[in-house]
């Protein structure tokens, strides 16, 4: 009888520590999600918060597109070491430098990089995570190619090249880096919003100071890293030198009708607010490109003759505007050039 006593009561113990897990997991989700509104309103309308019930409103939808977050950064791969030995046995890695000297000469330059091995607290780090990005271009041209056994020239080929290579949110784990590229997905969905809610309003202001709007919103928020904000300022810059050109008339007609009879309220702007947030893979996205690369980076087709490895790569797309290849990586501090000698 007592065994079963202490049987029951042990079953009961569990039980409610689990009910406690479980509650203080809900209290975390539902402080993240309140903050995730407040700064939604904070950068796109703070007038906002005058509608009655309007943080109920958005709750769902700010949930939802949390969780789209989350599950677009927790499926990129990595992270990837990134060092001279990797650049011999990687093909992403020999893939993405051009020489096993770039990967030492580009965390080496990076003033982040090296900014992270510096602070006190990481000392006794031995290795950086970070997000780097890369720009993609394909070139079609002629060069030497198998047909067969045969070597010929002038055949035509597509070669890939990668560069403008950015190292972005260095951080002692591969959780921190995480969770900056989930900061800087939220930040471009803000920015992005603010954009098609606002596009009246800011046309009226001009460009100039659409430009100022967004570089003091952005450069208030420096708790997730300058990096990451220079680079959402970067994409809207993009995007508004090439929207400011020649939009076609009736799609501008068609938006201004709407904001004018839609959005004189704040409950109406609020309302496009729920309508774009439901739609957040229309703003960000990855995709994961899969390519046949040589080692000397020529895209050749699958059961092709010449030996090459399938390699997959991620793209960051952000509102159709901006495309870079990202890669989770990790880079040991014994490779760091010291700064006089890295040219």
């Amino acid at each position: 009888m007592r065994s079963r006593f202490k049987y029951l009561l042990f079953g009961l113990r569990s039980q409610l520590d689990k009910r406690k897990a479980e509650k203080a997991q809900e209290r975390k989700k539902a402080a993240t999600i309140d903050a995730a509104i407040e700064h939604l309103v904070d950068g796109i309308d703070p007038t906002m918060r005058i509608v009655i019930g309007y943080k109920k409103k958005l709750w769902q939808a700010v949930d939802e597109v949390l969780n789209y977050i989350d599950s677009l950064v927790e499926k990129i791969p990595g992270p990837v070491e990134c060092n001279r030995k990797s650049f011999a046995t990687d093909p992403l890695v020999n893939a993405i430098f051009a020489t096993a000297g770039d990967i030492q000469k580009i965390f080496s330059q990076s003033e982040a990089v090296r900014a992270f091995f510096n602070e006190p607290m990481n000392v006794n780090v031995d290795e950086c995570y970070a997000l780097m990005c890369m720009e993609k271009e394909e070139r079609t041209g002629f060069g030497i190619g198998l047909e067969g056994e045969v070597v010929k020239k002038d055949v035509p080929q597509v070669s890939v090249n990668f560069s403008a290579h950015s190292i972005m949110s260095p951080a002692a784990t591969e959780k921190e880096v995480r969770s900056s590229l989930k900061q800087c997905m939220f930040d471009a969905l803000i920015s992005n919003t603010f954009e098609s809610v606002m596009v009246n309003h800011m046309r009226e202001a001009g460009t100039d100071e659409y430009r100022k709007v967004l570089d003091r919103r952005y450069k208030a928020n420096q708790a997730w890293g300058q990096e990451l904000t220079d680079l959402i300022l970067s994409i809207r810059s993009d995007a508004i030198t090439g929207s400011a050109t020649s939009a076609d008339a009736s799609t501008m007609q068609h938006e201004s009708g709407v904001i004018n009879g839609q959005l004189e309220t704040q409950e109406g702007r609020l309302a496009r607010v729920l309508e774009i947030l439901g739609q957040p893979e229309s703003m960000i996205r990855l995709d994961h490109v899969p390519m046949n690369l040589t080692r000397m980076g020529i895209k050749v087709e699958e059961g092709s003759s010449q030996a090459f490895n399938k390699i997959e790569f991620t793209e960051f797309s952000i509102n159709a505007v901006w495309h870079r290849i990202i890669v989770l990586v990790r880079y040991p501090r014994n490779e760091m050039r010291q700064k006089d000698g890295l040219f």
